[in-house]
């Protein structure tokens, strides 16, 4: 993964790089295998961020329920997409070449490197 976007929170790290490599995946997939790629990187992200939310729960994270929003947002963009590629490809593939990766960023930026501040300070960072 792109050092940048590194937290050094090792379970929120593991879970970017899988993404990372899933939405290559899906980049350079060909169109008979880019609707599976994509249901798998919807499941991986649902998983991502129960497990994030998980560690605010626990720890009760202060900013939690603007996270939690930002959670379903991007989720629910991506099912969009996905039904829409479902009808007309092109509308998935342009959400995963053009969009995908930059939200992907802005979260680990703006959102994800809150919750990793917080835990480090809480010394819960493994």
């Amino acid at each position: 993964m792109n050092k940048d976007l590194t937290l050094n929170i090792p379970v929120m790290d593991a879970m970017h790089d899988e993404f990372e490599t899933l939405l290559l995946a899906l980049q350079n997939s060909s169109q008979s295998e880019f609707m599976t790629l994509f249901q798998e990187m919807i499941e991986h992200t649902a998983e991502h961020f129960k497990t994030e939310e998980n560690i605010m729960n626990a720890h009760n994270f202060y900013d939690k329920k603007e996270h939690f929003d930002e959670h379903a947002n991007l989720l629910g963009e991506m099912k969009y997409f996905y039904e829409k590629a479902k009808k007309h490809p092109m509308f998935g593939k342009s959400y995963i070449n053009d969009y995908a990766y930059e939200k992907f960023r802005r979260h680990i930026v703006n959102i994800d490197s809150q919750l990793a501040m917080f835990l480090k300070e809480k010394n819960l960072e493994k």
